[in-house]
C-alpha cells in the first residue's frame, strides 16, 4: 500500500500576491496627495516653495488648532451637520410613505401608480442649473419664515426635493421585491395602514433605509452649487462652500490652506471608514456601478 503525502497548498499564491501588490500600489498613489499635503501643512511659505519635497523641521500640531479656530471650523461643521441631518430625516420621512403608495396601494386607475413613479424619475433628468432661478425666487418668498436667502434652513427644502427621484427609484424597486403575503395577512388581522408601514415594511426595508440615509447625508454634506447661490454670510457657510474661500481667506499662506483642507477631509475619511461596507453594498444593490 502506497501512502501519498500531499503537500499543503500555499496560503499566498502568485496570483493573490500580484492582486495584493497591485491594490497596494493603487492605494499608495491615491493616498500620496493627501500625505504630501499633510507634510506641506507643517512648513512655512518660504520652505514650502523653495523645497517642497523635504520634510518639515518642526512637526508643530498647534498650527492645526490655530487654523481650526481661525477658519471657524466648529461653526462650519455645525452648519453642515444640521443641514445634512435634517435633509436626510426629511427625505426619508417623505419618500418612504410616497414610495409605499406607489408600490403597494391600488388606485382606481392602475396606471396612476406607474404615472407618479415615472413622474418622480423624470426629475432626475432635469439639470440643476435650470432650477437655480426658480429655487432662488421661491427662497426670496420664504424669507419671512426663515427658509429663504442666507439661511442654512433654506437649503433643506431644495435638498429634499432633489433627493426624491433617486430615493423613489430605490424604495419602489425594493418594496416591489418584498412578498406581499405578509402585508395581506396583516390586513386580515385588522392592522391599519400605518401599522403595516411601520411594523412590517419598515423592518424589512431597514438595510435599504440605512443605505439611503448614508447617501442622502453625504449628498447634502458635499453639496456646493445651491449653497453658493443661497448663502451670503460666512456665519452660515457649509463646509464645501467655505473650502472654496480658504485661499482668499488665508491669502498666500499655502500651508494654512493645506491644514484647512485636511481638517475638512478627516471627518469624511472617518465616515467612509465606518460605513464603507454599507456604502459598497448600496452601490452594488442600487445599480450605481460605472
Amino acid at each position: 500500500m502506497t501512502v501519498t503525502i500531499l503537500s499543503p497548498r500555499p496560503l499566498i499564491t502568485p496570483r493573490k500576491a500580484a492582486i495584493f501588490s497591485g491594490a497596494l500600489l493603487v492605494a499608495v498613489f491615491m493616498f500620496l496627495p493627501f500625505i504630501w499635503a499633510f507634510v506641506l501643512s507643517f512648513k512655512d511659505n518660504t520652505t514650502l516653495y523653495a523645497n517642497p519635497l523635504s520634510l518639515p523641521k518642526d512637526w508643530d500640531f498647534s498650527l492645526y488648532a490655530d487654523t481650526f479656530n481661525k477658519a471657524s471650523m466648529p461653526t462650519l461643521f455645525r452648519n453642515s451637520f444640521i443641514v445634512a441631518s435634517l435633509t436626510t430625516l426629511g427625505a426619508l420621512i417623505i419618500n418612504f410613505p410616497s414610495s409605499f403608495a406607489i408600490a403597494r396601494l391600488h388606485h382606481r386607475h392602475g396606471a396612476m401608480g406607474d404615472f407618479f413613479y415615472y413622474l418622480f424619475l423624470i426629475g432626475s433628468a432635469v439639470p440643476l442649473f435650470i432650477t437655480l432661478f426658480p429655487i432662488y425666487t421661491i427662497a426670496q418668498g420664504l424669507q419671512p419664515i426663515g427658509l429663504g436667502i442666507d439661511s442654512i434652513f433654506g437649503l433643506i427644502p431644495p435638498y429634499i426635493a432633489g433627493s426624491i427621484p433617486f430615493n423613489t427609484l430605490v424604495f419602489v424597486g425594493a418594496m416591489r421585491g418584498i412578498p406581499i403575503d405578509l402585508e395581506e395577512a396583516a390586513i386580515l388581522d385588522g392592522a391599519s395602514l400605518l401599522r403595516i408601514l411601520t411594523h412590517i415594511t419598515l423592518p424589512l426595508m431597514a438595510p435599504v433605509v440605512a443605505t439611503l440615509a448614508i447617501f442622502n447625508f453625504l449628498g447634502a454634506w458635499n453639496e456646493w452649487t445651491l449653497a453658493s447661490i443661497l448663502l451670503n454670510s460666512s456665519d452660515n457657510y457649509t463646509i464645501p462652500l467655505a473650502a472654496s474661500f480658504f485661499k482668499e481667506q488665508y491669502g498666500m499662506d499655502a500651508a494654512a490652506v493645506m491644514r484647512a483642507v485636511i481638517i475638512v477631509l478627516i471627518p469624511q475619511m472617518i465616515f467612509y471608514a465606518i460605513f464603507q461596507k454599507r456604502i459598497v453594498q448600496g452601490i452594488a444593490t442600487t445599480g450605481l456601478k460605472g
